[in-house]
């Protein structure tokens, strides 16, 4: 970016970078409709500030409310003035103009440029972004530059400077995630070597596929009684998230301890597997000694779906223990029965489905029929679109889309057995779930014909009919996801038990 001088920094954490100039020329920058403009407000694309630059951008004006932590964090956006989407605050709209140009941070000095680790999350890169419309630009043909290799060149000596490593050891999430649309130019080794130094007293390595046989033996090693595992002990219930949030693992203490690193930071979303049945209060001090190291000062820092019966131990060393969203576990039997008057309103739409559709039949999911069942996904997703009340409720159906793909595309080697319904020759349902423990199985994806009067109803009681004739006596149906509709469904089939889990974070 453009030359500027640095505010004197008060930590170490403003360095002098006159050396970095603004390679994009600025007729670009300002045309361009892509830098500063977000399209949902947690974007993992919103600039990370340090400390001393969150000081000097407040100290030019912007408000102090703009950052959720003054150690340092990612701006919060704000709806965009006259537009879709969001903007920095710092971003004048109208003129398309930084108000913080000369102070702003690192993250946004360096763009287009990107530092980020590479998809195995072992090396750090550094890259072109795409999404700057300058790579494009028909006059431009980047790598083939002298000038631009020199500029890449430069500020890669940069980034390798002494005060620079120290200043990204602080603030590890100035190092983004992978990402595709990134062109890769070069490799960072001594600001790989220095983050690894930081994480190296656990030797975390990337969630893999041929890692589930060990995920699964730490699940059931843990000894918790069957009614109370919640669904994060399914090892899918992780990998299939892998394209939102970078998964990570490391055996420590004998225990195995899952990962993911989101855009704020890195936290478990699993506590310690394979620990018995009870927390171990060194392995969890070292677990979050070593969040805090990666994390700084980020509040991400946490580990989610603890048991809760560890709640009391947690909070008499000293945590801060907050309760989730309750599960849902049913008895088998129960559902196929649907016996009594509980089950009369469930028994009358599943009844009059098999009238209406008497050809309907429910077969083993093959991986043939998969572009059916994603196009059944398409459709179900329209309709919630078209329903959707905010950004974020589309954003999160896009992430669900991405959720199913994979889904379709891995079921066999997570181990998870799905059905489809065949109705006059068409798929208009499916449902995915796994075994939670030997008694328990896990649904784990739904998705029906909307359209169709009681076809939910009658998804939900054979593919628990099948279960119940593996032997599975208990359905866990995960949580309500915050949805006070799906909740009052899933309350009307009258769980036997509410599978409760807490967030444990330091005071």
């Amino acid at each position: 970016m453009a030359p500027s001088s640095s505010v004197e920094p008060r930590a170490g954490e403003l360095i002098q970078i006159e050396r970095i100039g603004q390679y994009v020329p600025s007729r670009v920058c300002l045309a361009c409709e892509v830098c500063c403009r977000f399209p949902e407000a947690d974007s993992f694309l919103r600039p990370y500030f340090t400390g001393d630059e969150i000081r000097a951008a407040v100290g030019r004006g912007l408000s102090p409310s703009a950052f959720g932590d003054h150690a340092g964090c990612q701006i919060e956006v704000q709806p965009h003035p006259a537009g879709e989407g969001y903007v920095c605050p710092a971003f004048d709209a109208a003129t398309h103009h930084c108000r913080i140009y000369e102070v702003r941070p690192l993250d946004c000095r360096l763009y287009p440029l990107a530092v980020m680790w590479d998809q195995a999350h072992r090396e750090i890169l550094l890259g072109w972004d795409m999404k700057c419309p300058f790579l494009f630009d028909s006059q431009a043909l980047l790598p083939e530059q002298a000038a631009f290799r020199e500029h890449v060149a430069e500020t890669a000596r940069y980034l390798e400077q002494e005060a620079v490593l120290a200043m990204f050891e602080r603030h590890p999430s100035l190092v983004t995630r992978f990402q595709e649309d990134v062109v890769v130019l070069q490799s960072l080794p001594a600001l790989t070597a220095r983050l690894s130094v930081s994480r190296r007293d656990l030797p975390i390595k990337p969630l893999e596929l041929a890692d589930r046989r060990r995920f699964e033996t730490a699940a059931r090693a843990t000894r918790l009684p069957p009614e109370v595992l919640p669904s994060a002990w399914l090892f899918a219930n992780h990998y299939l998230w892998r394209e939102l949030l970078n998964y990570c693992w490391a055996e420590v203490d004998g225990s195995l301890c899952l990962f993911a690193e989101s855009p704020d930071g890195i936290f478990m979303p699993a506590p310690p597997l394979g620990a018995g049945s009870g927390p171990n209060r060194t392995l969890i001090a070292t677990l979050f000694s070593w969040m805090n190291r990666r994390n700084g000062h980020s509040a991400v820092t946490r580990i989610e779906s603890v048991p809760a019966s560890w709640k009391a131990e947690l909070e008499a060393w000293g945590y801060r223990v907050v309760s989730k969203e309750p599960e849902y576990l049913y008895r088998a039997s129960d559902l196929v029965d649907l016996q009594g008057d509980a089950y009369k309103s469930q028994r009358a739409s599943y009844n009059q489905f098999c009238r209406a559709h008497q050809q309907a039949t429910m077969a083993p999911y093959q991986s043939t029929d998969a572009p059916d069942c994603m196009a059944l996904c398409q459709e179900w997703q329209d309709c919630k679109s078209r329903q959707a009340q905010d950004e974020s409720a589309r954003y999160c159906l896009e992430d669900s889309r991405r959720f199913h793909m994979r889904l379709l595309a891995d079921a066999e080697p997570l181990g998870l057995t799905g059905h489809v319904v065949w109705i006059d020759g068409r798929i208009r349902a499916y449902t995915f779930g796994g075994a939670l423990a030997k008694e328990v199985w896990c649904v784990l994806a739904e998705i029906t014909d909307r359209s169709m009067p009681g076809l939910a109803e009658y998804v939900f009681r054979e593919s628990v009919r099948a279960a119940l004739a593996q032997g599975y006596r208990f359905i866990n149906t995960m949580d309500a996801f915050g949805l006070p509709s799906l909740a009052r469904s899933k309350q009307a089939y009258h769980p036997i038990h509410l599978v409760q889990t807490s967030i444990v974070q330091e005071p």
